[in-house]
């Protein structure tokens, strides 16, 4: 065997080995070595706001480094917990979503729901993302009137307005049934008879400072035992 045959052998034996050892590392890598992730230093309850204190590092097998949790604690700050997490183990990425994804609007907001007629709330042509202001009318006592007003034993209506720029987060009719039809269009959803079937707003989710909460609150209440009217109109942008 001539010289240049040995060469060519060796250095095919040699593109071998390195194959081989290149192969073994990263099937050693996989399935033996180990990476550190994110896990509950104790089980966090559903509807937490989620912020890297919560969690500590543990070390799991390398292999799960490609599966969808998350890794590192800093990931997960500001999100917020869709089911109970269990203490010690990975966090799946549907399991903590940001707090709109979940909740509908942002964590600084209270969602309230308050009831509306088509006539008072812009004709029913309210949409999701829009902003509102709220208005509330009711007759003024006659203790608050004029003394005119009160030889003559009139009322007076009063319009004020009780929250503004309000955000619009979800539109339903009574049943509870998706009244936005623009939202719809946006996601090409149709009827099987290829017209869609709009249904009345009458319910409007809200997403409301905690301050005017209660106010918003109390003029619902208002209008439906003293005879008040709720009255919504479009913002200005």
């Amino acid at each position: 065997m001539n010289r240049t045959i040995q060469l060519i052998i060796g250095l095919v034996a040699l593109v071998l080995a390195l194959g081989a050892g290149f192969y073994g590392r990263n099937a050693y890598l996989k399935e033996v070595s180990t990476v550190q992730i994110a896990v509950p230093i104790q089980a966090i309850q559903p509807y937490t706001l989620l912020s890297p204190d919560l969690f500590s590092l543990r070390e799991v097998p390398r292999a799960m480094q490609t599966l969808p949790y998350y890794q590192d604690p800093e990931e997960m700050s500001g999100l917020i917990s869709t089911v109970q997490l269990p203490a010690g183990l990975p966090v799946a990425k549907g399991l903590a979503v940001k707090p709109e994804d979940f909740r509908l609007a942002d964590t600084a907001f209270e969602v309230v729901s308050i009831p509306v007629e088509p006539v008072s709330a812009v004709g029913g042509q309210i949409h999701v993302g829009q902003r509102v202001n709220l208005y509330q009318m009711m007759d003024q006592a006659d203790s608050e009137t004029t003394s005119a007003d009160k030889t003559n034993n009139a009322r007076s209506l009063q319009v004020r307005q009780i929250a503004s720029g309000i955000m619009v987060v979800d539109v339903r009719s009574s049943q509870g049934l998706a009244a936005d039809s623009l939202q719809d269009e946006q996601h090409g959803s149709t009827s099987l008879s290829g017209s869609q079937q709009v249904q009345q707003t009458q319910i409007l989710t809200l997403a409301l400072p905690p301050d005017q909460v209660q106010e918003v609150l109390r003029a619902v209440a208002t209008a439906k035992k003293q005879g008040g009217l709720l009255w919504t109109t479009l913002a200005k942008p």
